[in-house]
């Protein structure tokens, strides 16, 4: 089983449950908390793995941009407004995230813990839409394509059973800038950035 987080702000933190079967649960919730809440009331043991929608390890340099926000942005000619550095970012999707993921390892000391970018993902990956990701990820989730919020979630779930089931082999957190934290050492450590082979 794998959670997917997509933290935002009231009505717009997204989550996700995804079974072993394709099969996945969303909701959207208010907070870190309430998230995960949702998670201990329907998961009895700790998940396979967690992917979060958010910038999990930051920089002292300008704008706070990392070397894998770059990277994603020179490899797949994304903009910057498609791949933000976390000082454009509005707070929920930062401290919402880092908060979501301390409050999931108070309950779950050992789950692992990836960043996801779902979007970046999908433009990666040449899928335009959530019929071709959920047909080439062989999920049986059906979701609302304005549900953007449940659908990212389910896309950061996905990215961590494929990234813990290390078919995603690719890691962005090694490679960083000597101003970024060490997401391997940090205070929230372990974290990784598992990408999809292109």
């Amino acid at each position: 089983m794998w959670i997917g987080a997509d933290p935002g702000g009231k009505g717009k933190f997204g989550l996700a449950i995804l079974k072993g079967d394709g099969s996945a649960r969303s909701w959207c919730v208010n907070c870190a908390d309430e998230a995960v809440d949702v998670v201990v009331k329907h998961v009895n043991a700790t998940p396979t793995g967690v992917g979060v929608d958010a910038p999990l390890w930051w920089s002292s340099g300008v704008s706070s941009d990392r070397y894998a926000d770059q990277w994603l942005r020179g490899q797949y000619d994304l903009s910057g407004g498609q791949v933000q550095a976390a000082n454009s970012l509005r707070g929920a999707a930062i401290v919402q995230g880092v908060m979501f993921v301390q409050r999931i390892r108070e309950q779950f000391v050992e789950v692992g813990v990836t960043e996801v970018h779902p979007k970046a993902v999908m433009v990666a990956l040449g899928l335009e839409d959530w019929s071709a990701f959920s047909g080439r990820f062989r999920l049986t989730a059906a979701i609302n394509e304005e549900h953007e919020h449940e659908r990212d979630a389910i896309i950061s779930a996905t990215a961590a059973r494929e990234g813990f089931e290390k078919r995603w082999k690719h890691d962005l957190s090694i490679i960083r800038l000597p101003s970024e934290q060490d997401p391997s050492r940090f205070w929230l450590a372990p974290i990784h950035y598992f990408w999809p082979e292109t």
